[in-house]
């Protein structure tokens, strides 16, 4: 697999050979047809710049403004499949991006924050939420866009509140999209007439496969479908594809299909590097699109027999068959999830390695920081659970009278596995929680950074504590000293009961303030008791009942054990939930 540098680069090599590309395209309409023609695609090409442009301006702003509520949202009502399409429907019709949507789905399947199956249930409601777009180009507000933009504009001049510049963005996006539908529409109207222009789509008219090429291809260049609907608006409304409204329609149709085939790109690209879960929820968005076009091809002439009865307008009529093409495909495939579900998981399978793998970080959720701190927690639990383990690996030797130095061993090889596993899940951690720190977030998102920050730096304290306390039973091994039975079944008791109170903690790392004042007067209790022992030990000391080494083993297994409960109780200040 290509690893993030690679893609980068790649990524940029694509973006250069397009400018290339559009360079020598530009240079080549000159010479051939002369200025004017080489003037006009200039004018084609801005217009289309300003449309994706400003599209994608309003969704980004769209989601700076509801960014915080996205997370909760999506994870709270997504129990079942129906409440999943809806919410999916509900999100990516406020921010006007499929892409979008799906992204943060991959993310959060990334982080196990949510299931393939409530994953495929969103992705649903996202292909009908994204048709929004399509049906509000469809209401031909033109004379708006002036208005609109020098209002969006002033806004971001004037104010000083983050929200209401990016209300102002979102105005200014909304007015230059249907300014690019304008000046393109103005453009092509020069062209709708010319032969080669015709052949172009008459041969689209009866080769509906050529269709879902183009509009394949076309999304997977401009990376949005939205920017690929507006242009077959564009065509559309110029009469490009001919005067027949029907044999027009079944030209434009096919590259509607081919553009939802399109747009499953932003999702897949998402997904690489991604976890294997990720992949699957990238791989269900591309299967419903794919089969639901497949499903579509074959009655095209009376799909668009259907489309024409809704509508007499021509914009309107795409709009409506981009809406119905994914109402209906929905309609389809809502009751038959399961089945989409088990179609991926037997294309992409789960492995033995899969289930011991940790939760992947990508920073290009960044760029949503709901997400990202929801990745972030999501990792910040594998890492409590590793701990668990070690807690359990030390409390069986304690517990187990009989321990040898062979089962001392195996347990100081399985710790140190999962102290590399640990080491390795907070660096990539404290990396992502700083990158995460340095945007510009909102309080309450900037305090969950914090706080776990904080809680990551608790948690490898804690680690380095439990490793040193195994090192003082190896070292007990080693030097063939058995502990005595009370003094054994003493640190038992002390570790058991530690582990129970970090039980608690992890159990919730959102505490409430109860909560934690509950957990804080546990720490407290058992610090008395692990003084009550100390003093038990030194009494016992005195007694000469340990030899000087066992005593030491003994006094620094406590001391660990104090320090144990210092850091629980910084851990357990760190989780309470203020905000």
């Amino acid at each position: 697999m290509l690893n993030k540098t690679t893609r980068r680069n790649l990524k940029l090599a694509a973006k250069w050979l397009l400018l290339v590309v559009f360079l020598v395209t530009l240079t080549a309409i000159h010479l051939i047809y002369g200025k004017k023609a080489c003037d006009s695609f200039a004018i084609f090409s801005g217009a289309l710049g300003m449309f994706i442009f400003g599209m994608n301006m309003m969704s980004n702003s769209l989601q700076m403004i509801a960014g915080n509520r996205l997370k909760a949202i999506i994870s709270t009502l997504t129990r079942n499949p129906v409440t999943a399409m809806l919410t999916g429907l509900a999100v990516t019709a406020v921010i006007q991006s499929s892409s979008a949507t799906t992204v943060m789905i991959v993310g959060f399947v990334n982080a196990g924050l949510m299931t393939l199956t409530q994953a495929i249930g969103v992705i649903l409601g996202a292909n009908i939420g994204t048709t929004v777009t399509a049906q509000l180009i469809a209401f031909k507000l033109d004379d708006l866009a002036w208005p609109v933009l020098a209002i969006g504009s002033t806004m971001i001049m004037i104010c000083k509140s983050r929200k209401n510049r990016s209300w102002g963005e979102v105005l200014l996006g909304f007015a230059l999209l249907f300014l690019g539908m304008k000046f393109m529409g103005e453009t092509l109207k020069a062209y709708k007439d010319h032969e080669t222009f015709k052949q172009i789509f008459v041969a689209l008219s009866h080769n509906r496969f050529l269709g879902v090429f183009a509009g394949l291809f076309v999304t997977l260049i401009v990376q949005s479908s939205s920017a690929t609907v507006g242009l077959t608006m564009s065509l559309m409304g110029t009469g490009a594809f001919g005067d027949d409204p029907y044999l027009a329609l079944m030209a434009a149709i096919p590259i509607i299909l081919g553009d939802n085939i399109g747009t499953c790109i932003t999702a897949v690209l998402a997904a690489l590097g991604a976890s294997r879960a990720a992949q699957r929820a990238a791989l269900a968005h591309t299967m419903f699109n794919v089969f639901g076009t497949l499903l579509v091809l074959p009655v095209l002439h009376y799909y668009c027999q259907l489309i024409m009865m809704t509508s007499a307008d021509s914009l309107r009529q795409v709009a409506n068959a981009h809406s119905l093409f994914n109402l209906i495909n929905v309609m389809i495939f809502l009751p038959m999830t399961g089945v989409l579900r088990s179609a991926v998981m037997l294309i992409l399978p789960q492995s033995e390695e899969e289930i011991s793998t940790v939760t992947n970080l990508d920073k290009r959720f960044l760029a949503t920081p709901p997400v990202a701190i929801a990745q972030a927690e999501a990792q910040l639990k594998v890492a409590t659970d590793i701990m668990k383990k070690k807690f359990i690996k030390i409390n069986e030797l304690l517990q187990n009278q009989e321990s040898d130095i062979d089962e001392i061993a195996s347990a100081t090889s399985s710790i140190d596995s999962l102290r590399k596993q640990r080491d390795e899940i907070t660096r990539d951690l404290n990396r992502f929680l700083i990158a995460l720190a340095q945007k510009n977030l909102p309080e309450n998102l900037s305090r969950q950074v914090t706080r776990a920050i904080y809680l990551s730096k608790d948690l490898e304290i804690i680690s380095s504590q439990l490793e040193k306390f195994m090192a003082l039973l190896t070292e007990q091994s080693e030097n063939s000293k058995s502990l005595t039975p009370e003094a054994r079944e003493e640190l038992h008791l002390c570790m058991e009961r530690i582990m129970e109170i970090y039980g608690c903690l992890i159990g919730n790392l959102k505490l409430t303030e109860q909560e934690a004042e509950d957990i804080s007067q546990q720490v407290y209790s058992q610090a008395m008791l692990n003084r009550a022992a100390r003093s038990n030990l030194l009494h016992r000391i005195k007694t000469s009942q340990h030899d000087p080494l066992e005593s030491i083993i003994l006094l620094d297994s406590l001391r660990s054990i104090d320090s144990l409960l210092s850091s629980l109780n910084h851990a357990c200040d760190h989780t309470m939930y203020k905000f």
